[in-house]
């Protein structure tokens, strides 16, 4: 699991970093705060729990309906 932890997930969410600053969605002193709790759960004594799901989505509006 450490290996998925750090080399996939928390490798995915640092590398959109620019983007989320950019965007306003947080500030780099939060950012850095938050992936730095994020590889804290890749130790010996973290926890990382994410789930997988699948969706699926309808679009009822009738303009979609119309096609």
């Amino acid at each position: 699991m450490n290996g998925f932890t750090r080399n996939t997930f928390i490798a995915m969410i640092e590398s959109v970093r620019e983007d989320a600053v950019a965007a306003g969605l947080t500030t780099p002193s939060d950012w850095d705060r938050g992936v730095a709790d994020l590889r804290r759960t890749a130790t010996d004594d973290g926890t990382f729990h994410y789930t997988f799901f699948k969706a699926v989505a309808v679009n009822a509006s009738p303009e979609r309906s119309a096609a």
